[in-house]
């Protein structure tokens, strides 16, 4: 049975699809997850519904962006691949990344299957959840999510660590579907990662992207993040 998570501590959060299955066929499907994150993240939210496949799928503005919010937790950072996802979340109430990881996916499997014609579980059965460790693994977090986005390109960054940041930047620049966007240029399409906290430990674009070059721990597992250079503010 699953320790409960700790309110107000951090927690890197993962899980892939059944079978290392493909959970995002296109697009549409990466944006759904994406909506999803911010709508499910009030604890007063409730949606009717509706019979159609249409309204099943569809988010409406009204929904999205309302103002009048109680969030569950706090996003830090994520990363959407094509068969698993990653999060940085800190726990707002209790019982609250359960909660938010509950409703993102059962909304998202609902949608999928719907979607795709098919039955099943979607997710693995339980997702996966770390704390961090110290503010050292936390500051060091978001790099690993963020350098996910590599993975699929000829960059070897889990090899030996050593990167063209010319060409990683470029790479990590051009994946639409993480916060690393954001971390750079303070811009994202839906108020979903948390400003306050995020630029507490990068207070600019630039400083995050230096952080980003100056720690090439080897390997980037996730049992090398004591080898990162603290960030220079």
């Amino acid at each position: 049975m699953r320790e409960p998570f700790d309110t107000e501590s951090y927690y890197h959060v993962y899980n892939r699809g059944v079978d290392k299955r493909t959970i995002f066929c296109g697009e549409q499907d990466f944006r759904r997850f994406y909506e999803s994150m911010y709508l499910f993240n009030d604890q007063t939210y409730f949606h009717a519904g509706g019979n159609s496949i249409e309204k099943d799928i569809r988010l409406s503005a009204h929904e999205v962006l309302s103002d009048d919010r109680k969030p569950l937790v706090r996003i830090v950072a994520y990363c959407l691949m094509r068969n698993h996802f990653h999060l940085l979340l800190q726990q707002c109430v209790e019982e609250g990344i359960s909660k938010f990881l509950h409703r993102v996916g059962m909304g998202y499997a609902k949608y999928f299957n719907l979607k795709y014609d098919r039955t099943g579980s979607l997710f693995e059965s339980q997702f996966n959840a770390k704390p961090a460790q110290s503010e050292a693994h936390f500051q060091w977090l978001p790099r690993y999510i963020h350098m996910n986005a590599l993975d699929g390109t000829e960059i070897a960054w889990r090899d030996d660590g050593k990167l063209d940041w010319t060409r990683g930047h470029a790479v990590l620049d051009a994946y639409p579907w993480s916060s690393h966007h954001f971390y750079s240029t303070d811009e994202q399409e839906l108020p979903l990662v948390d400003e306050k906290i995020v630029r507490t430990w990068f207070p600019t674009g630039e400083v995050y992207r230096r952080y980003l070059e100056l720690s090439p721990s080897p390997g980037d597992g996730e049992d090398q993040w004591n080898q990162a250079i603290p960030v220079t503010k």
